[in-house]
């Protein structure tokens, strides 16, 4: 099985519509108005019974963005929302306004043998003027 490489997606509301994108505007919430995403779940290498289990993420920010970014994963064949859990080592977090002043991306490595992943964006709600580009997640 080659690797899969592929940039999750978020459902978002805009104010005046709701739709599925790769980032997430300043201006933009989640479906229940909050200011914390998660992506839609893709197969992990568990799925696929891989024997190394690595994957790679990485997270693209503009400037100012300010909020934590992490991967969850989970070893359910089809995951409620309470077998979900956020992996090791995989949180980043931005505090606005010490990210730097340019677009700015961030790579994770993260083993296991997940069946399904999904990124999780919590933004701040003290800055909301950077925005996240997107998250490639590759394995």
């Amino acid at each position: 099985m080659s690797a899969m490489s592929t940039q999750l997606r978020f459902v978002i509301n805009t104010g005046s519509f709701t739709a599925t994108s790769v980032s997430i505007p300043s201006a933009a919430v989640a479906p229940d108005n909050s200011t914390s995403f998660k992506s839609n779940p893709e197969r992990g290498a568990g799925y696929y019974s891989t024997c190394d289990g690595l994957h790679t993420v990485t997270y693209t920010v503009t400037p100012n963005y300010a909020g934590s970014l992490c991967m969850q994963a989970s070893l359910a064949a089809a995951p409620t929302e309470t077998d979900w859990f956020t992996v090791t080592n995989t949180v980043v977090t931005y505090i606005y306004p010490v990210v730097p002043a340019t677009t700015t991306t961030n790579y994770v490595n993260f083993t296991g043998n997940f069946i399904w992943v999904r990124a999780k964006v919590d933004r701040s709600d003290d800055d909301p003027n950077g925005a996240l580009q997107f998250i490639n997640y590759n394995y």
